[in-house]
């Protein structure tokens, strides 16, 4: 089956910020993710290096047994851990990139648990590290080709810094915990001020982090009328495309205002809800103390292995400067900077300046 890449990203991202406000469930999230991959399991889990154990703390395709002979016995033989445990965060792998096939077939791990149930292979991200432990996302496929499976990895090297995002605050403690806490504690907890934003900008929700941004009125304020105002007007209407009945509106996008870094998330919601409560739209607030350095486009050039040429490239477009004035300052043609800005766009799976500005903002305050 054919899938829209664009679509399933945003589908899944939704569902992910739509289970951080108890819009839906974790279990929807995974359920829908195990979908895009043939005869997939999901599963949210943990490894602690100092015991050498872990448990499927949420899981999607796996029956109770599974859970509870993987949490009591296969997590202390799982060939993958190893590596697993000391990967580089947010960057999604194919498991034979953590251990060649042939090996694995050694393994009682594989023969035992995996093969019963159908799989052979895997790919995972690792969403967090808090000392010991390590928290990760995976899916099981009977797929055990690497090619076959890379398109899945980079599904989730995508939402990893989604999932850092919401998980974050909750390193200390399992992963079915911490989610069971979310509706009440998460608002307050969050590394980022959150506003929740209603039909006509009424807020819903707002976290006291939000609320100061919110006090000294210098990239959002109140109207007269009460309706939350974004002094970006590029912002503003993004935020209210969202809220109206564009369907085209896009689901986030992230934005740089003068003392914030903004991220707009659209929340899908089923006919009934939408009937009722109407549209609803998270706004994610980061003073901008922190502006891109040059060792983050440093880092996200080392990532995604970029040549010289395109650190160039994005070096340019993250200072402001258009193709035109980037091939000016090279003393190259327009089209050979657009060349590389293309190729920029490809090896890091974006298709516009805005997806890229995300990626690097994302990746850069985990």
């Amino acid at each position: 089956m054919r899938h829209d890449l664009n679509a399933v990203d945003n589908e899944l991202v939704d569902l992910i910020y739509s289970s951080l406000l108890e819009e839906t469930s974790w279990q929807q999230f995974l359920d829908r993710l195990a979908m895009t991959i043939p005869e997939g399991r999901s599963t949210l889990f943990f490894h602690d290096r100092a015991s050498g154990a872990g448990a499927f703390s949420l899981q999607s395709g796996l029956t109770e047994q599974q859970v509870n002979d993987y949490n009591n016995y296969y997590s202390r033989l799982n060939p993958w851990m190893p590596k697993a445990l000391k990967r580089q965060i947010g960057v999604g792998v194919t498991a034979s990139q953590m251990l060649a096939h042939d090996e694995l077939e050694k393994t009682e791990f594989y023969n035992d648990y995996l093969l019963p149930m159908g799989a052979k292979s895997a790919v995972g991200v690792t969403i967090l590290r808090d000392q010991d432990r390590s928290f990760f996302l995976s899916v099981l496929t009977c797929r055990k080709e690497h090619n076959q499976n890379l398109p899945s990895a980079q599904l989730l090297t995508r939402l990893a810094p989604h999932l850092a995002r919401v998980f974050q605050h909750y390193q200390a403690a399992s992963i079915h915990r911490s989610v069971a806490q979310a509706g009440t504690r998460l608002l307050d907890l969050f590394d980022v001020g959150v506003v929740v934003v209603g039909a006509g900008g009424a807020i819903k929700t707002i976290s006291p982090r939000a609320q100061a941004m919110l006090d000294e009125g210098i990239d959002i304020r109140l109207s007269f009328s009460g309706k939350l105002q974004i002094h970006s007007s590029v912002a503003n209407r993004m935020l209210y495309r969202v809220l109206g009945s564009c369907n085209q509106a896009p689901k986030f996008q992230t934005f740089l205002l003068d003392n914030i870094r903004m991220t707009i998330i659209g929340v899908q919601k089923d006919q009934l809800s939408s009937l009722f409560e109407g549209p609803t739209a998270v706004l994610l607030l980061e003073p901008r103390s922190n502006r891109y350095s040059p060792a983050d486009l440093r880092d996200f050039s080392n990532r995604y292995m970029l040549t010289a040429a395109e650190t160039r490239a994005l070096r340019g477009l993250f200072s402001g400067k258009s193709v035109d004035g980037i091939a000016a300052d090279a003393g190259l043609s327009r089209e050979t900077i657009r060349s590389q800005v293309k190729s920029l766009y490809a090896k890091a799976n974006v298709r516009s300046h805005v997806e890229l500005l995300r990626l690097v903002t994302f990746l850069s305050s985990n």
